[in-house]
């Protein structure tokens, strides 16, 4: 036998097979794109049939997330009145948005509140007053109702207000998330009323219902996957995100 011509005609059949498999993975791939975007297509078309408008963009992703325990973190308010009472003012000018977070984030930590969790957030002007807003996040996904919020007024902090939930363990099982276009159908079913819905944004969270949770309770409660959905300047909508 001809080794050299049988180890090229070896070689040619490993080549023609990854280019089959190959060709296959992208026909595949591109078919499930078709088949994602019709069904957002269908889902926008449907939730418009029902005053329902989408000014944001849906997610695509859905990935397997675990659960997640929380423990209510009570700041020292005596240590907060402290600080607010030491601070030096900005120079007299309207502060940048980096002065501002430099400003504010100087000021969190001198309270012992920094942790690798509070990622600022926003902005916001209100006349007078500036609100700086930072939110909790765990591995890109944020901890929802909880939240450090800076009310700085002439180059000062003259409010500090927290509500914090400290992430104590992430469950060992994770289970498949239903994807945004699914929450978006059970959040058009729960809604009976007849005003136009404008939905701003949709995204995944760690949700707890925060009316069952005593604040002042030290023991832990579950924050569980959800999809928030904002709609009509602000308001909210959660949908648990969990296969049932």
């Amino acid at each position: 036998m001809d080794w050299t011509k049988a180890k090229s005609i070896l070689i040619v059949a490993l080549l023609v097979t990854n280019l089959v498999l190959i060709s296959a993975y992208f026909l595949q791939n591109n078919g499930q794109k078709n088949d994602d975007r019709e069904m957002q297509d269908v889902t926008v078309k449907l939730l418009e049939q029902k005053n329902i408008f989408v000014n944001t963009d849906i997610p695509k992703e859905h990935p397997r997330m675990a659960k997640l325990t929380v423990r209510y973190d009570k700041m020292n308010e005596t240590a907060v009145e402290e600080q607010l009472a030491a601070q030096k003012a900005l120079p007299d000018h309207e502060p940048t948005d980096d002065e501002l977070i430099s400003m504010t984030t100087e000021f969190i930590t001198k309270c012992n509140l920094m942790t690798e969790n509070v990622t600022f957030d926003s902005i916001d002007r209100k006349g007078p007053d500036i609100l700086v807003t930072y939110k909790n996040y765990i591995k890109g996904i944020a901890i929802e109702d909880s939240y450090i919020v800076c009310t700085v007024r002439d180059g000062k902090i003259v409010d500090f207000k927290r509500h914090w939930l400290n992430p104590v363990e992430t469950g060992s099982i994770e289970k498949e998330v239903i994807p945004a276009g699914a929450a978006l159908i059970k959040f058009m079913g729960e809604n009976s009323a007849n005003e136009k819905i404008y939905l701003e944004g949709i995204s995944l969270v760690y949700w707890l219902d925060s009316s069952a949770f005593d604040a002042e309770s030290p023991v832990t409660d579950t924050a569980f996957p959800a999809w928030k959905i904002t709609y009509n300047n602000g308001k909210c909508r959660y949908i648990l995100a969990w296969e049932q």
